[in-house]
């Protein structure tokens, strides 16, 4: 766990590097777009639609790594609100961008059923979560995503056909800056969490070599 003279550290590097990062990629996304605006009037190279395109994508990659920085060093404070559990999960599959060759199947089974959360940041929760079952399916096949109610309250499932959780990593693997990937600093679970338990909430998770399935728990209205 990051101590309170961590997380003040953090704070402070978070809005440096957030703002003398940002100002340089924003003057390089610009340029990229002049140059493209330029050579639009005919059919670009498609070596060079190939590097514009690659410039934008790191861009967006960039700012993202920055933007959940920022978010996880400042402190949360839910906007929570009664809404349906299955119409905040269902907008946030919508609007989830699968990788090529993947795919979410939903199943919805909370229909009428109100939860007491900020729907906005659980939905943002549920796309990590999402983003952690494709890593570790490769990139590749189906990530299945299911809602119901119970006496303990509500719950979204995110299920992959992975390999399953490292033993190595299962104790640290909500914690910030833990990561087994190439890329990311190992944000997206720890804020997951964050907004889960700001929300009252908590996730948990089973696994075994066939998968893992990822269970978020949240308060009825």
């Amino acid at each position: 766990m990051i101590t309170k003279g961590e997380a003040e550290l953090l704070r402070r590097a978070a809005s440096v590097i957030g703002h003398d990062l940002r100002n340089p990629m924003a003057v390089i996304n610009n340029s990229a777009y002049f140059v493209r605006a330029k050579l639009g009037q005919a059919k670009l190279d498609p070596k060079v639609e190939k590097h514009l395109k690659i410039i934008e994508s790191e861009i967006a990659r960039a700012d993202k790594l920055i933007g959940d920085m920022l978010t996880f060093s400042r402190p949360y404070e839910p906007a929570a609100e009664t809404v349906p559990l299955d119409s905040v999960v269902g907008d946030a599959v919508e609007s989830y961008t699968a990788p090529e060759g993947g795919k979410v199947d939903l199943k919805l089974g909370a229909k009428g059923v109100n939860g007491k959360f900020d729907g906005k940041a659980i939905g943002d929760a549920l796309k990590r979560l999402l983003d952690n079952a494709f890593a570790a399916q490769d990139e590749k096949g189906t990530v299945k995503v299911s809602t119901s109610s119970g006496k303990d309250g509500l719950v979204i499932s995110v299920a992959d056909s992975g390999k399953g959780v490292d033993p190595k990593i299962a104790e640290v693997m909500f914690e910030a800056f833990m990561t087994t990937k190439p890329k990311g600093m190992g944000l997206g679970l720890a804020l997951a969490r964050k907004y889960l338990e700001g929300n009252g909430g908590s996730v948990a998770y089973e696994t075994s070599p066939k998968g893992s399935t990822f269970r978020l728990l949240l308060p009825k209205a």
